[in-house]
């Protein structure tokens, strides 16, 4: 089984990162406003008559075109205007809420931006062990990772994984690898594509024409996986491996424990330390101006990130400091930045590094800070991000849209994904690093 991020666990993190600063959450979050988080109690209609389908999509429409960057930053609306003129075809008439669910997430999608999307939940999945790369979903069954999936219950992996295109956005080919294996097996997902998903078993057919049957996990698989999900994985650390400090930055959050961190490595650099691993693998983001406290105790400044930050009625109600309900900010970004040469300094990122932990790469590339060293992040460099929340007065669906696009410091940089100097795997990236800085002079 593929590990899947609890969405409950995502808007926890959002809660606890509301004390001030620039946030660019990852994914679908929430906010500490009940009237924007889950609630086991919450429950939707089957189905949504045409005058609510209507009241919902023009909710959600009016709230991306209230709240979202792209219609002031300068971008051609005419791609987007085709978009919505779809959505508003397709939510004409009386239609069952998933349709309604599928047709707005694949609105949402519009923007490919990983910060803008509806709370698209999965509960139930095929107990089926794969993985995606090189356009295939290789098994990992039996003869091992040379045979790959064709098709489930008759679905064609082509058309399964269309499906998971339209309802979840991705940046860039890395996120849509992560979408890809997180998905594959997802009941709805399946459903959307055409599968009955109302039996017990299904067949998995392979490109050797074999056929694998399997069933749903159990829910004493789903609980196990479920209960790795916690805060206590998500807590800050630091450590020595011999003359090299350690940060674990497991989220970007400036608590009690990010200013310890800050102090001892402030304090280790003085002393002479100048060897240091910065460790933001699985990070899923949250305040930057924890990355800036680290980068600060090493006696480095960061460059600076260019934004727009668009006002909003929304974005006034969700951000009490906001004064303004309408217009927009600009600040224009620098690459200038202080460097300490006496610190060689080594970041460890991969697919799973995203938003504000994405910022802390940019930092480090664009600033010439240290080294990157592991897999490309699925969030952008230029990207959208810090998200208002909606729900959708009937049909009860979640969503939220970035208010604030930022520019990396590097301005004339507009890669889509952010290639590590020094690419190895997730799990190799860390010996990777350990050898790098030990073997580099300063």
């Amino acid at each position: 089984m593929n590990k899947k991020v609890s969405l409950s666990l995502i808007i926890i993190i959002a809660v606890l990162l509301m004390a001030g600063g620039t946030y660019i959450y990852s994914g679908s979050a929430g906010k500490n406003d009940e009237s924007h988080q889950s609630s086991d109690t919450e429950t939707h209609p089957d189905i949504l008559t045409a005058k609510e389908a209507e009241e919902d999509r023009n909710q959600a429409i009016g709230f991306i075109e209230s709240v979202h960057p792209f219609f002031v930053d300068g971008s051609d609306v005419t791609p987007y205007e085709s978009a919505k003129d779809k959505y508003i075809k397709a939510t004409q008439h009386e239609m069952s809420w998933k349709d309604f669910q599928t047709a707005t997430a694949e609105y949402f999608c519009f923007f490919q931006d990983g910060h803008t999307c509806i709370q698209w939940e999965e509960e139930d999945y095929l107990d089926i062990s794969f993985s995606y790369r090189d356009g295939r979903m290789y098994t990992q069954e039996g003869k091992g990772t040379d045979r790959y999936i064709t098709a489930v219950d008759g679905i064609s992996t082509e058309e399964i994984l269309a499906v998971i295109d339209k309802a979840i956005p991705a940046e860039n080919e890395m996120a849509r690898a992560i979408h890809y294996n997180n998905y594959f097996n997802a009941k709805n997902i399946l459903e959307l594509a055409g599968a009955d998903m109302s039996k017990d078993i299904f067949t998995v057919k392979l490109d050797d024409r074999s056929e694998v049957e399997c069933t749903y996990i159990s829910e004493e698989d789903k609980k196990d996986f479920e209960a790795a999900d916690s805060l206590e994985d998500l807590k800050n650390s630091w450590s020595m491996d011999g003359d090299i400090f350690v940060v674990h930055l497991n989220i970007c959050v400036y608590d009690d424990d990010l200013k310890e961190i800050e102090a001892e490595l402030r304090q280790a650099v003085e002393d002479g330390c100048t060897k240091v691993i910065i460790d933001v693998r699985d990070n899923p983001g949250g305040n930057s101006m924890a990355c800036e406290a680290l980068i600060n105790a090493m006696g480095m400044t960061a460059p600076v990130y260019g934004d727009i930050t668009r006002y909003s009625p929304e974005a006034k109600q969700q951000r009490d400091f906001y004064v303004r309900d309408s217009g927009t900010s600009r600040s224009e970004g620098s690459v200038d930045c202080i460097r300490n040469p006496d610190v060689s300094l080594a970041v460890l990122c991969n697919r799973h590094t995203f938003s504000s932990a994405t910022m802390l790469c940019v930092f480090v590339r664009d600033g010439k800070l240290g080294t990157l060293i592991g897999e490309p992040s699925s969030n952008m460099p230029n990207c959208y991000g810090d998200i208002i929340f909606v729900t959708l007065e009937n049909s009860q669906i979640q969503a939220n849209a970035s208010h604030r696009r930022f520019f990396r410091p590097d301005s004339g940089n507009n890669e889509r994904m952010l290639v590590p100097d020094i690419e190895t795997t997730s799990a190799g990236a860390y010996d990777a690093a350990v050898e790098f800085l030990r073997t580099e002079r300063i």
